[in-house]
């Protein structure tokens, strides 16, 4: 019964959009921003690829429009999008700085963890115990963001001269590995990766901080490039692709049913709300 309803709504979608989509012709290419951020997007021997790479391919296969990906480091990217020299980013978490340049398309969940390497001789429940009692150095991405809570305890490890900022993630576990850091805040797709690699395999451990809430993650089309007649286009294929569980199935090609349920936990129904909210 569930199945039959869940195909009702995709059905009605596709009917839906298929009218929609007549008044919106694609633009002549659609330039794709991606960074480093372990599955999310990678590169491997000169070609691109990750969760949100095979989103985006399957964006432009619903509306036939044509995405070219481009690599930048992860601070340069938003500045590359207000610019608008580059049309949409992939795996970026909102907030009212882009929104004022850029519409975002929620179509997952992340929530970030505290990652320690060499695991360290007692348990730590969540990032302010490993700022008060710790004393190793964390490092973390440049243009990243967490969240009040979590940069509250960032500030204060700046204060105590542990905390370091650098340009990607490759880096960050570069120097866990080397024991040059001893801690970095990830999310499950970017360390999932680092972590069944290299020296950290098996030397690393995962502490969920109750500092982290979960959030949206997704696309931000930018405002100034992209009509916003083709910016409703790919929200529907969106909206599309997560009533269906099309995101879903992507991400289960990179991670066990552990990690997809809780990544999934609040299920589609916040996801749905607000790419069916009107643009602002």
């Amino acid at each position: 019964m569930m199945r039959r309803n869940r195909l009702l709504v995709v059905a009605v979608l596709y009917c839906s959009l298929s009218g929609a989509w007549a008044g919106a012709a694609c633009p002549a290419v659609t330039r794709v921003g991606v960074s480093d951020l372990g599955y999310t997007a990678f590169r491997e021997q000169g070609r691109i690829g990750g969760i949100s790479v095979e989103i985006a391919n399957e964006m432009a296969r619903r509306t036939g429009c044509r995405f070219e990906f481009h690599w930048y480091p992860r601070q340069r990217l938003f500045v590359e999008l207000e610019a608008g020299h580059i049309d949409m980013t992939l795996g970026s978490l909102r907030t009212p700085e882009r929104d004022a340049y850029a519409r975002h398309l929620p179509y997952a969940y992340l929530q970030y963890d505290l990652i320690l390497s060499p695991a360290p001789p007692r348990h730590y429940s969540s990032l302010a115990d490993y700022v008060t009692n710790g004393s190793g150095r964390l490092n973390v991405t440049r243009g990243i963001t967490y969240g009040p809570a979590i940069d509250a305890q960032l500030a204060r490890l700046a204060t105590a001269g542990r905390l370091e900022v650098v340009n990607d993630y490759e880096t960050v576990f570069g120097k866990l590995e080397m024991g040059r850091a001893e801690a970095t805040l990830a999310t499950p797709p970017i360390y999932g990766k680092y972590l069944k690699q290299g020296a950290l395999r098996g030397h690393a451990v995962v502490i969920a901080m109750p500092e982290a809430a979960p959030r949206f993650t997704g696309v931000y089309l930018s405002k100034k490039t992209v009509p916003e007649a083709v910016r409703q286009r790919y929200a529907d294929a969106l909206k599309a692709m997560v009533a269906e569980q099309s995101v879903r199935t992507i991400y289960a090609r990179y991670f066990d049913e552990a990690i997809l349920k809780r990544t999934f936990r609040q299920g589609p129904g916040p996801l749905l709300a607000a790419l069916s909210a009107p643009e602002n």
